[in-house]
Formats: structure tokens, C-alpha cells, sequence
């Protein structure tokens, strides 16, 4: 049974092994959590600020952007509770974590059953910033001028609704749980649609397209949706640069168009940005 989404504990998982990222999150969710992960750091900071975790699960091997490791940098962001991840016999590792603030450690190789035990035994903890959790704020997403209300299922851009179909919405919020890291075709098939699909892995490119109409109805100046050539999709850049930017709006009260980018047959849609990120 698919948990319940406005009401799941939301759990951040950042780990540099795809496998390892794939196996826990799955786990999480089939016992009843919100979980949005990532390999990559910087994405793992913009889920922080923009997911609400109510526990982030942290590689203790990861390198922060900001330098130093992506535990003490994700320690001095968020007040969630933080579980640092070891490798099974990294005895100093998790003895630093702990003493660096960590709630809890657990080994990269620990048992599904005991992770998810893990994480509900932290959340019975009295925490003043968790105590009073309010579950209509418990899953949105917000990226800049956009928000993903997983709950409710709804996407608004600068607070304007956009009308989705339910295959649309879960395509991008699988986009916007791993925000700066490509889903490939194979992925987004299997978490919307199922492992088990049979048919053209193209589908996915139809339904992604008709989204990136919609949304940039409600806001031309910004791209949304990224493809990257013969892998996947991704956020843009443009978006998640925008998190951290003002709004400008024109006189009319409207946002500010600076770029409109359509789906017409040989149209590029890589910025120079996007290529550099992509060749790296």
C-alpha cells in the first residue's frame, strides 16, 4: 500500500553508491516514508533547505561543496535529525559523527528493517522543532518560484496553479526529489509506472513535454525541465539558480520574461551551463 504522502515523516538521504541510494530509499518508502535522495552534494544542500526533512541520512564520506564533509555542513543547515552512514568497519568515522552531533550511525551494509526502525525511533524523540509537526506543510517542495505539493498533488508556479495530469505529477516530482542529477528513461519508467512496463521508453518524453508547456505558460522567463541527450531528464539550471534569486516582475505586476524556450522539432534546449555540467 502506497503511504500516504501529506502525512509520511520526510527522510533526506544523500549517499555517494547509486545501489545503496536506490535500495534504502525503496525500503523507506515501503515503510511509510517520504523519502527524496540524491548522490549528488550539491542537490543533497537544495533538498535541505527546500524538502523539509524531518531526518537526513548523510554519507560520512561525502565532500561538502562548501568544504569539509557534507555531514557538518548538513549539521550546521538543518535542526532535522542527522544519521550518519560508515562503512562497516570505519570505527573513528563513527565515533567523530557522533561526537560532531550525529543522532545516530548506522553501517552503508544495515538491514532495511533495522534502518526504517532506526529512523521511527529517532522521531519519537521529543524535539522542540518536531514536536508540533503541522502535516499540511509536511511534503511541499519548494524550488524558487516553485512549488511541489506532494500531498496534494499539485504544482503551482508563482503561486498559480498548473493543471497536471497524474502521470505528469509523478514524473516531476521524481525530477524534483533529485534535483541537479539526471533520471534516466529506464527510472522514471520504473518508479511511475512500474518495474514491471512493458513498451517505448519515449513515452516518458511525451508526457515530460507536455509539462514543460504547461509550466512555462506561468513563467516564460524560466526553463524547467532539462534534456539531457540520450540519458534522461533533469531540472534546469535555470531553476536552481533561481531559489536563491528575487522574483522580477514587470510594471503589470507579472514575472519578468527573459527567455521562452519551445519544444519544436530541432530545437536545442542546452544552455551553455547545461553542457558544461553535462561534459564534467
Amino acid at each position: 500500500m502506497e503511504p500516504d504522502a501529506q502525512l509520511a515523516p520526510r527522510v533526506l538521504l544523500a549517499v555517494a553508491d547509486p545501489l545503496l541510494r536506490r535500495v534504502a530509499s525503496s525500503a523507506l518508502r515501503a515503510r511509510g516514508y517520504s523519502v527524496s535522495a540524491t548522490t549528488e552534494e550539491e542537490a543533497a544542500l537544495t533538498l535541505a533547505r527546500s524538502f523539509s526533512p524531518d531526518v537526513v541520512m548523510v554519507d560520512l564520506d561525502l565532500p561538502s561543496p562548501e568544504g569539509g564533509y557534507l555531514f557538518d555542513t548538513m549539521r550546521a543547515l538543518t535542526d532535522a535529525y542527522i544519521v550518519g552512514i560508515a562503512p562497516p568497519d570505519a570505527d573513528m568515522a563513527r565515533i567523530r559523527a557522533l561526537r560532531a552531533g550525529a543522532d545516530d550511525v548506522v553501517a552503508a551494509t544495515l538491514n532495511p528493517d533495522e534502518l526504517a526502525a532506526r529512523c521511527q525511533a529517532l522521531l519519537r524523540r521529543p524535539r522542540q522543532l518536531h514536536a508540533r509537526w503541522d502535516p499540511m506543510q509536511a511534503s511541499v517542495i519548494a524550488l524558487g518560484a516553485l512549488t511541489v505539493d506532494v500531498g496534494r498533488k499539485e504544482i503551482r508556479v508563482h503561486d498559480a496553479d498548473v493543471p497536471v495530469t497524474r502521470i505528469e505529477f509523478a514524473l516531476f516530482e521524481q525530477l524534483c526529489r533529485r534535483p541537479a542529477e539526471v533520471c534516466s528513461r529506464s527510472e522514471l519508467l520504473e518508479e511511475v509506472w512500474g518495474p514491471n512496463w512493458v513498451g517505448d521508453t519515449h513515452v516518458v518524453d511525451v508526457h515530460l513535454s507536455n509539462l514543460r508547456r504547461k509550466l512555462q505558460q506561468r513563467a516564460p522567463e524560466l526553463r524547467f525541465i532539462h534534456t539531457v541527450r540520450g540519458v534522461g531528464f533533469r531540472l534546469s539550471n535555470d531553476l536552481l539558480r533561481s531559489i536563491d534569486e528575487p522574483i522580477v516582475t514587470s510594471q503589470a505586476g507579472s514575472p519578468q520574461s527573459t527567455a521562452v524556450v519551445t519544444d519544436a522539432p530541432g530545437h536545442n534546449d542546452e544552455t551553455e551551463t547545461d553542457r558544461e555540467l553535462i561534459s564534467a
